[in-house]
Formats: structure tokens, C-alpha cells, sequence
């Protein structure tokens, strides 16, 4: 149906608490004066297209992400100047249009308290407004392009006069664009649209036909945008490491992306690799409805929502033959990232979090229906797999008693399955479903009359139950967000100087322990390089962004390769100065910087020089007279500190 733009008093609440907690994300962002984390890339890349007119940082063209984001802050640096407060209020700002488009889309599928309980929950929960309050990320601003791309799609087919249907073209052209340009993702929505029209030409010839005809420019103008972001010219290679920086079909080959030494991915990997992506995905989903996550071990609780999602998506393809874009959508992206061979994040499934969570509410419709129309064979399809889920639960509970169980909630399912075991047998035996789920039977209609001389029935005391469950969570959620503690200090422009200033400060260990350390490592580092090091030395290091941002130099990137040969090789062909070692709690790529190092260090100690350490922080100087070449500053030059602790270079040239 077309878009009738129609608001009731509900939606305007609905609309509030999300313009609500939008508006919240954008008061209490993190204060820092600038970036602390490796998301200041989107930063930079957009000042390189302002000064460069180039995607990319360091001197280098980005080749793996799409520059839609940057060109994007790039405007926005235009208009009110560079600001990382501007970057983290425009998250805040996508993530509310998102959710308001959401909330509409939703209303299409959904009964409108449900849509607004998906909605509400989602913006609610610690991880999205976390996120919307520290990171800049690309899944904001394509998590509100796509939806309104799948608005506008529907409008578009919908419309019964060409003047609206070209408008609504015209959007739904550029939506698709713009999120080709933020994400290479995007591309599920263009097999989506293939799908669509396959699906129905296989059905109805003529029909696929006219409805080739009527998204065939869309799909030119996606295929277009796409083709021109994938016609560019790599950048040359530092390292002959498979996976990152490869194109996204390259990076499928090995076996792990944050762990690249561990070679080529066999057939036999690519399962495995689903699973546990199917398993993340279960256990997110968790954590951002029920505001705590699942515990991978217990396989009976972690398959509840991937059943689910599986069982509403698939009544949604046979309720609409397969024919609408929201589920090829849903199927392409989930097949892109069900295939990633890096660590799943949160930030990958916002953009379908909404959706995933319709297709859980569809799943009760379809198992509602089935079990009316065939009780005997969802009994008997039932009864082993509950079973199975149900002893399942019991031998986690028996085998882990003596440590203690967790949320009541997850020891609580065991039973729950037994007991649908039961049931199912009980409706394969007599081949009828149970009384409950029949709406003439006198359950159903005890349930639907007022209780005594009030107007309440038990269905609507069930209903307000349900949205009490769901004010819970909210509450929850609005809970939690006091424990999300974000930088609200201005410590780099006080203590360290204006960007751009070479002459800065030394900082002594105290003042180093008080401000520093409550910043990252690489942050630190980068800024003893900036304040320590000629403007023209080259530095080694492995977040690269963060680094090559603060300590403004040329940054060669530290792949992780434990081949201590291999990493002099690169150190000599690259022409590196300093190393920056960080020993990470959690690293993202494996082996970690100080295992990668040290193996390093016990082949060539001659030619790497401590000059400074704290922590887990150390950095190293490439001593040039060792390895065939001056280094600048090095020659004839050592650092030591004062009777303070501050560092000096001393020169011991005669």
C-alpha cells in the first residue's frame, strides 16, 4: 500500500522516546577535544578530501571502505569547522532517523504496539547508545539510508500516478547510492531486487517482465555506483599478508581475518564459520532485546533465537511468495556477514536488528498457524527436537551445578523445552492442537470475557503483562546507561598543545600517569612521537589510524606477522624510524604487537633501541649504523631523563 503519512497519539509517543534517546546520545557524547579511538580514520579521510581531494590518510588511497562517510563529514566540517563533537552528534542524529523510518517500515508488517516495542527496546539498549556516543561509525548513517531505500522501494512499486512514482524513484535511487557509499553491504538490497523480479517472472512471465521494466534504471543507477567504487587502482602493498586490505572477496579465503598467519581457509572451515557467526548473531540479538547476553555454551538457549528468526523469515517468504524485498534483503545481508571470517560486532547488526527481531514476532504467528492446520506434524517434528533442546538443558544444568548457575531466566528454558516436548507429543498422539491456541475453544473465549462486573478480560490483563515485560527491559536498559562512563575531559588540547604544534611540552611520568594513561596507548605513543621525533621520521605501529593522527608521520602499518625475518625485511624496505609495541588486554589482530616483537627483538637486538616505555606501551628506535643507514635524529644522539623524569636528548657527537 502507498504511504499515508497518518499520526496518532501513540505514534507520537513513539516518536518522542526516540527523538528522546536520539537527543540524549547527542547531549552526552564523549567530551574529549579529539578522537581516542581508531574511528578518527572517517575523520581524517574527510579532511584529505577537503585538502587532498583523495579517500584515504597517510598519504594513501582507501580501497576497502567506501568514502560516503567521509565525504559526508567532510560537509559537515565545511559548515561548522572540524569537531569531533560535530562527528559523534551526527551518529546520534542517524541513529534517531533510522529508528523513526524503522518505526514506520515496522507498522507495515507488525501490529503497531509490537513495531513500537522493537523500536523502543533497540534504541534503548546500552550497546547502540554506547556506541552512538563514542564511535563514528559507517552502520548509523547506512542503518537510516537502507531503511529508507526499502521505504521508498515499496512506495515506488505502490504509486498509482507516474508524477509520485518518479518521486518516489528518484528516492529510492538515491537512497541506494548513498548506502552503496557508506557500505559495500548495500549490494544485498541489489540481489534483493533481483531476486524479486526472478521470483516473479518465475511465477508470472508477464508480470516479471513489467516489473523487470520498472526497476531495471534502479538497479543501473546501484550496479553503476557500485561498478565505479570497484574500478579503482589499489594501493601498493606494504605486506604479502593475505586477507585485510583485500576486497571483501579476498579477505573470504582466509581461514581468519583477525588472524591471518593461520593461512587459507579449507571448504571445511567455511561450516564452522558459519556457525559461529550464526551463534554471535544469536547471542547480540540477545543482549540488545533482553539486556544480557547468552552464554555460548548452552546450545539449548543459544538456538532459541536463530529458530525463530529462521521460522518468521521463512512464514514471511511463503506469506508473500516470495515476492517482497524486505526478505531477500534480510537473506543477502545476513549471507554477507554469515560468511565473515573476522570477530562479529555489534556494530554489524544494526542496520537488520529490527528486522530480526520482526521475523522473531512473525515465527509465533507461523507457529500459531501451522499448529492449528497440521497438529500432528508439528507434534511429531517437535517432540525430538524439544526433547533433544530439553535434555540438552538438563545435562548443562547437572554438569556445571557445583559453579553456580547464572540468570534464572537461561536455567529456566531447560524445563520450558521439556514441557513443549510434552505437548508436542500429546498433539502428534491425538491430532489436535492444543485448547489454548484454539480462539473458539472455551479457553479462548474465557480469556476474551470481562472478569466479573469489570471491563477486563485475561487477554487484556496478557497484553498489559507483555508491555510490562517490555517497560522492564526499557527500564533496564535506561539503567544500564549509567554505567556507560564515556571521556569527559578535555585532555589533549590542556595538556598536550595545539595540533600542528611541534613545539610541546615534555610530560613527566606523574603528569604522564594522571592524563595520559586514561587515554589509549596509541594515543600516548603517537603523542611521544610528535613531541620527540623529526617530522620526517617514518613509524611502525598497528592501529594505524589513531597513530598516524596524533603523531603526524608517515605510519607503515604493523601486520601481524610472527616472522621476525619477514618484519625486517619490511622495517628495511619501508624505511622505518620508530616501532610503537603495545601489549593489549583484548588485541584485535593476532599475535598480538609485544608477541610479533619480540621474536623480532631476540633476532636483530642490535638493531632496535628502547627509547621509551611505560606500561604496556613501548617504543623502539631503528638504529641505522646496525642495519645500513642513518637514521634522522638518530645519529650520535641518545635519550636520558632529569633529576624529574623528563626525557632529553643528549647529543654524543665529539
Amino acid at each position: 500500500m502507498a504511504w499515508r503519512p497518518t499520526l496518532t497519539r501513540a505514534d507520537i509517543l513513539v516518536f518522542a522516546l526516540i527523538i528522546a534517546f536520539g537527543g540524549s546520545a547527542m547531549l552526552f557524547h564523549e567530551r574529549s577535544t579529539d578522537f581516542l579511538h581508531d574511528d578518527v580514520f572517517y575523520a581524517d579521510s574527510a579532511r584529505s578530501l577537503m585538502q587532498n581531494g583523495f579517500h584515504g590518510i597517510n598519504g594513501r588511497p582507501e580501497t576497502t571502505q567506501p568514502p560516503g562517510l567521509p565525504a559526508l563529514l567532510a560537509i559537515l566540517f565545511t559548515i561548522f569547522g572540524y569537531s569531533h563533537a560535530i562527528c559523534l552528534r551526527a551518529m546520534a542524529v542517524f541513529e534517531m532517523l533510522g529508528f523513526l523510518a524503522t518505526y514506520a517500515l515496522l507498522q507495515r508488517r507488525l501490529p503497531k504496539l509490537v513495531s513500537a516495542s522493537i523500536c523502543i527496546l533497540l534504541i534503548s539498549s546500552p550497546f547502540y547508545f554506547s556506541m552512538a556516543a563514542a564511535w563514528v561509525s559507517p552502520c548509523f548513517p547506512f542503518f537510516f539510508t537502507m531503511v529508507i531505500a526499502l521505504l521508498a522501494f515499496e512506495n515506488y512499486e505502490n504509486a498509482s500516478a507516474p508524477a509520485v512514482g518518479f518521486i518516489w524513484g528518484l528516492v529510492l535511487a538515491s537512497a541506494i547510492a548513498a548506502s552503496l557509499m557508506v557500505a559495500s553491504a548495500a549490494i544485498a538490497l541489489l540481489g534483493g531486487i533481483v531476486a524479486v523480479i526472478g521470483v516473479t517472472s518465475f511465477r508470472d512471465r508477464r508480470l516479471g517482465l513489467a516489473r523487470l521494466r520498472r526497476l531495471l534504471p534502479i538497479l543501473l543507477v546501484g550496479f553503476a555506483v557500485q561498478g565505479l567504487w570497484m574500478h579503482r587502482k589499489p594501493a601498493l602493498l606494504e605486506w604479502t599478508l593475505p586477507g585485510y586490505p583485500a576486497p571483501y572477496l579476498e579477505q573470504l579465503k582466509v581461514k581468519s581475518g583477525n588472524y591471518p598467519e593461520l593461512g587459507m581457509a579449507t571448504l571445511g572451515d567455511f561450516p564452522a564459520r558459519i556457525v559461529t557467526n550464526v551463534f554471535a548473531h544469536s547471542e547480540l540479538l540477545a543482549h540488545l532485546v533482553l539486556r544480557h547476553g547468552v552464554n555460548l555454551s548452552k546450545i539449548f538457549l543459544v538456538i532459541v533465537p536463530v529458530l525463530l528468526v529462521v521460522v518468521g523469515w521463512t512464514y514471511s517468504i511463503w506469506q508473500a511468495r516470495g515476492e517482497r524485498i524486505l526478505e531477500w534483503y534480510f537473506a543477502g545481508y545476513e549471507f554477507i556477514y554469515l560468511l565473515w571470517p573476522w570477530k562479529m560486532e555489534a556494530r554489524f547488526l544494526l542496520p537488520i536488528a529490527p528486522l530480526a527481531c520482526m521475523y522473531v514476532w512473525k515465527s509465533f504467528e507461523a507457529m500459531h498457524i501451522v499448529a492449528m492446520a497440521k497438529p500432528r506434524i508439528v507434534g511429531a517434528v517437535w517432540f525430538p527436537l524439544g526433547s533433544l533442546l530439553g535434555i540438552s538443558g538438563w545435562r548443562w544444568i547437572y554438569t556445571h551445578w557445583h559453579e553456580g548457575l547464572s540468570h534464572w531466566p537461561d536455567e529456566l528454558m531447560a524445563p520450558i523445552w521439556c514441557l513443549s516436548a510434552i505437548c508436542a507429543a500429546w498433539m502428534a498422539y491425538t491430532g489436535r492442537p492444543p485448547s489454548f491456541l484454539d480462539t473458539n475453544s472455551g479457553i479462548a473465549n474465557w480469556f476474551r470475557r470481562p472478569l466479573g462486573t469489570s471491563q477486563i478480560s485475561p487477554l487484556r490483563l496478557t497484553q498489559y503483562a507483555g508491555c510490562g515485560v517490555v517497560g522492564i527491559l526499557f527500564v533496564i536498559g535506561v539503567i544500564s546507561l549509567r554505567d556507560i562512563t564515556v571521556d569527559q575531559r578535555s585532555i589533549l588540547s590542556v595538556h598536550v598543545g595545539p595540533r600542528g604544534n611541534l613545539a610541546i611540552p615534555q610530560i613527566s611520568p606523574a603528569e604522564n600517569t594522571i592524563y595520559l594513561n586514561a587515554v589509549a596507548p596509541e594515543v600516548e605513543s603517537a603523542l611521544w612521537i610528535r613531541s620527540h621525533t623529526p617530522i620526517n621520521s617514518i613509524i611502525m605501529a598497528r592501529q594505524l589510524p589513531t597513530v598516524y593522527h596524533y603523531a603526524e608521520r608517515r605510519v607503515v602499518w604493523f601486520a601481524p606477522i610472527s616472522n621476525p625475518d619477514v618484519l625486517m625485511q619490511g622495517i628495511l624496505k619501508n624505511k622505518v624510524d620508530y616501532v610503537i609495541v603495545i601489549k593489549h588486554t583484548d588485541p584485535y589482530y593476532l599475535p598480538d604487537d609485544d608477541y610479533c616483537f619480540d621474536r623480532l627483538l631476540a633476532n636483530h637486538r642490535d638493531a632496535l633501541r628502547i627509547v621509551f616505555q611505560d606500561s604496556n606501551l613501548r617504543i623502539f628506535q631503528v638504529q641505522r649504523n646496525v642495519t645500513g643507514e642513518a637514521a634522522p635524529g638518530a645519529s650520535g644522539t641518545t635519550w636520558k631523563r632529569d633529576g624529574r623524569g623528563m626525557l632529553l636528548a643528549v647529543s654524543t657527537q665529539s
